[in-house]
């Protein structure tokens, strides 16, 4: 074998054994890769990182343990797989919750924060009394109690969960959810034709005119409350600006009994 020929051969043992051990190397860092993988994967799914604690904070008629339940969210199931959004919108679909945020903390604690629905009045629907909120959300059937803060709201549209449906019965429900609870209480609201509104509210006839500025027309009345107010007297809101008080009612047509939506 000349020389020329040993010097070939060992540069090709030199070129087998760095392809070799570039291999090695590839499959070293291959094998961390996947080992390093596999340990973050046992340490995500172990006890150590398994939820501990679950926080609910607002929640005062909405069921969320039900909810919760629904998305496995349960002491000792691991942290990573709770998925926050797909728990406020489960969440969210509850009746009485108008907005909710679910937090998830490491290791191991889910706090979720819920904001309800108050209910201010009561809507019949098809023949069934409900709740609703300010916002017209219907909440649950209930029938209307005999006395306490209430408002009857009949001839409305609308299902479980979802908005009241008629203007009426939405600038109703405006009114009386800014209106200071003590004239809320034991308060009703009614058609007073032609697509106007009337309410009887401590003995008094208040004439709210359109279905328009209503929260101006309650505060407007809140004031009026305070400066007093004679006994029995007729009071017109349907400028909100310009209230007129009288000390009967005469100027004030019957209402029906009845808000069509």
């Amino acid at each position: 074998m000349t020389a020329i020929d040993r010097r070939i051969a060992v540069r090709r043992v030199t070129v087998r054994e760095t392809g070799a051990r570039r291999n090695l190397r590839h499959l070293s860092i291959a094998l961390f890769f996947i080992l390093t993988v596999g340990l973050i994967a046992m340490l995500l799914n172990s006890p150590v990182m398994a939820i501990r604690d679950i926080e609910i904070t607002g929640a005062q008629r909405a069921d969320i343990d039900r909810v919760l339940y629904r998305y496995q969210v349960e002491v000792g199931v691991p942290t990573i797989s709770i998925r926050p959004d797909d728990l406020v919108a489960g969440i969210e679909q509850d009746p009485w919750v108008a907005r909710a945020q679910a937090i998830v903390s490491w290791p191991g604690t889910v706090s979720v924060v819920v904001l309800e629905h108050e209910p201010i009045a009561w809507a019949e629907i098809g023949g069934q009394w409900y709740r609703v909120s300010g916002t017209g959300a219907i909440l649950e059937e209930s029938e209307p109690a005999k006395r306490g803060a209430r408002v009857e709201l009949r001839g409305v549209s609308g299902q479980l969960g979802e908005v009241i449906r008629g203007k009426r019965a939405i600038a109703a429900l405006e009114f009386f959810s800014v209106l200071p609870d003590e004239l809320r209480r034991r308060a009703v609201i009614t058609s007073g034709g032609n697509g106007t509104l009337i309410a009887r509210i401590r003995g008094h006839l208040v004439d709210l005119g359109s279905p328009d500025d209503m929260v101006a027309k309650a505060a407007t009345l809140a004031a009026l409350f305070e400066e007093g107010i004679p006994a029995k007297a007729a009071i017109s809101l349907v400028s909100p600006s310009r209230p007129a008080i009288t000390p009967k009612s005469k100027s004030v047509r019957k209402s029906q009994q009845v808000i069509e939506g």
